[in-house]
């Protein structure tokens, strides 16, 4: 009985595992298709020599910075369910990658050069 609620255990850390990987890879395309968006719109106001009172660039840059801050969350949300039913090591944490991110976005005297 004790192996069957051994091995019970482990298939909802594996499936807890799962989400988590499958979560993350979500972020990342999301991530990769923002960066690419925001190239692109400011490679067009750069060609197009957007008038430096109205600076749109800057606007890119926020939009940018925001969601940048809002995939961080989610992602750390997704490892704290995770953490519920199993253990992330270090190299796929969530937390660990993020962290350098959030603190440049949270504080404007962060960098990425100071990470631990």
């Amino acid at each position: 009985m004790e192996e069957i609620v051994q091995i019970v255990r482990q298939i909802g850390q594996q499936q807890a595992q799962n989400a988590y990987y499958r979560d993350c890879y979500a972020l990342f395309k999301l991530l990769q298709d923002l960066t690419e968006h925001t190239f692109s719109e400011l490679q067009r106001l750069y060609k197009s020599g957007a008038e430096r009172s109205n600076n749109p660039v800057h606007q890119v840059f926020r939009n940018f910075q925001n969601t940048i801050c809002d995939l961080v969350e989610r992602a750390c949300e997704a490892q704290a369910e995770c953490d519920e039913l199993c253990s992330v090591t270090g190299s796929f944490s969530a937390r660990d990658v993020f962290e350098p991110i959030r603190r440049m976005y949270t504080d404007p005297h962060a960098s990425l050069q100071g990470r631990k």
